[in-house]
């Protein structure tokens, strides 16, 4: 049964629990009410799931079957053969795959079956390589650093959202999923109402999604492809799907935030780089997963992405400029493991496989910073270009972090219509204005974020595809971090508006 990649039916339990009662209640499952099946143990206790969740084996209740070491619960009823190999026999209650016990004498065997097992999922035909929702988090158990406050001026009146003529999207902060912008209600319900488009900063990035001990395990069994886990954006795709928001995608390859196990034999830390054929399968494995979890459960949420990050260098000594776009080799003195294990193809085998796996509908974008300097706006477009022939991009992600006087607005404009000319849409990705340090710096701030705001509203009008701005984050001295600094956002500590909103609201409603 490996073939129904049973460690990512466990891989999410040690890092997502929700709240209940019981002793799991502490670590937030509730108690199993009738499932003895145990699918995975830690220090904790037994674990299985019921309604799609999981939930605590209540102790001294468990039953002995040889499918739980596996993942899959024992048919409590069924004796009907479906399937057969070196672990034991098969059936499906449920609508899920279980083990027949030993002990039971099968009925009826089937050798070939062309059963259509259907699933809770939104989707019509079961799909038993997608693993099941990790456990949602209870935003009641929960301490919402917000709860106190006032955020009356902005769930009413002005929208974001619905005066920009483009999807107007905001940052979810968070360095790991305790910090994460959606386990606060205060400012999922102001997110809600002024944006329809949000995008994880940290969360959706391969050092949170890639399950090193399952994909280890993996390797050991024979089958040396990673294992993802989803419950660092759980939460965040449940609220989309809720309110109708939808979610950017970001990111799918990154030579940051991507473990160098992940490059290397059986995964392990010290082991040696793969060759690049086994690399090319590691991604198209990791790219298949990420998208057929979220397109299963969470239909056209996330309708965009950002296949490949910030591929292109002009730092001299850091990249290959054979290829005509300058493919980064290196960056703050490290290798860019992309390249070093598959070559400077790796940026269009990972558009190949995005549009390969992608919904139809799904747009693919390449993003990338200073995107608005004349030698890697030339380079970008020249890769643009170039997966534009094979059809396998649809616009670019101008990350945008600004500083009060640079760079040049003519120059971010220009950059604009060129990367437009190409025939592909605009994406503004994380657009940040830092102050300039004076004792009118918000003031200022706010003329900055007007002027770049009227850019965008001036080529949309002249016919520019601009398809979204993205502020990125949603206010300063983020409340879910102790000490935090940050200063370039349109809510302050206290979620009130800060000038900027004022101004930004001005432009869009002229």
């Amino acid at each position: 049964m490996k073939y129904l990649s049973v460690l990512s039916v466990i891989c999410g339990v040690i890092a997502t629990k929700a709240y209940a009662e019981c002793w799991s209640e502490k670590l937030g499952y509730p108690c199993c009410s009738y499932s003895k099946n145990v699918l995975f143990e830690d220090n904790d206790g037994q674990w299985s799931v019921e309604n799609d969740n999981w939930c605590g084996i209540p102790k001294g209740t468990s039953s002995n079957c040889w499918a739980e070491k596996l993942g899959y619960p024992c048919c409590s009823s069924s004796k009907d053969v479906l399937f057969e190999d070196s672990d034991g026999q098969w059936s499906v209650e449920n609508d899920n795959w279980c083990g027949i016990p030993k002990s039971s004498t099968p009925s009826t065997t089937i050798t070939k079956t062309t059963t259509t097992i259907t699933s809770k999922a939104p989707t019509s035909t079961y799909n038993p390589n997608v693993p099941p929702k990790p456990a949602l988090t209870n935003l009641d158990s929960i301490r919402d650093p917000a709860a106190n406050c006032d955020i009356s001026d902005s769930i009413k009146g002005d929208s974001l959202a619905k005066a920009a003529p483009f999807r107007m999207g905001v940052g979810l902060n968070g360095s790991d999923k305790s910090s994460s912008t959606v386990l606060s209600k205060k400012m999922c319900q102001l997110i809600a109402y002024q944006f329809n488009s949000v995008t994880y900063s940290n969360l959706m990035k391969a050092e949170h999604m890639l399950d090193k001990t399952a994909s280890q395990n993996n390797a050991k069994n024979g089958n040396d492809m990673p294992v993802l886990k989803f419950d660092t954006i759980i939460d965040g795709l449940e609220f989309c799907q809720k309110n109708n928001v939808k979610m950017r995608g970001h990111t799918l390859v990154w030579h940051t935030q991507t473990p160098s196990w992940f490059f290397r034999t059986n995964f392990q830390d010290n082991g040696s780089f793969v060759n690049a054929s086994k690399m090319e399968k590691r991604m198209e494995s990791y790219i298949k997963q990420m998208l057929e979890f979220i397109q299963y459960y969470y239909p056209g949420v996330v309708d965009v992405w950002d296949v490949v990050n910030e591929a292109v260098e002009i730092t001299n000594g850091s990249y290959d400029s054979s290829t005509g776009w300058n493919t980064r080799t290196k960056f703050d003195g490290g290798d860019n493991l992309w390249y070093k294990t598959m070559g400077a193809d790796y940026v269009f085998k990972a558009f190949r496989f995005a549009r390969k796996y992608a919904d139809k509908n799904v747009k693919l974008i390449y993003n990338d910073y200073n995107t608005f300097m004349s030698q890697k706006t030339n380079a970008i477009s020249n890769l643009i270009k170039k997966l534009k022939a094979e059809n396998l991009v649809d616009g670019v992600g101008l990350q945008s972090y600004l500083n009060a006087d640079w760079p040049n607005r003519n120059d971010y404009k220009s950059a604009i219509q060129k990367f437009s000319s190409l025939g592909v849409e605009i994406q503004i990705t994380e657009l940040t204005i830092k102050t300039d340090g004076s004792g009118n710096k918000f003031n200022n701030q706010a003329t900055h974020y007007q002027q770049v705001f009227q850019i965008y509203k001036d080529l949309k009008k002249s016919g520019v595809n601009i398809t979204s701005v993205t502020v990125f984050g949603l206010q300063d001295g983020y409340l879910f971090y102790s000490n935090d600094s940050t200063d370039t956002r349109l809510w302050d500590h206290n979620l009130k508006k800060k000038p900027v909103y004022n101004a930004i609201m001005k432009v869009l409603k002229s």
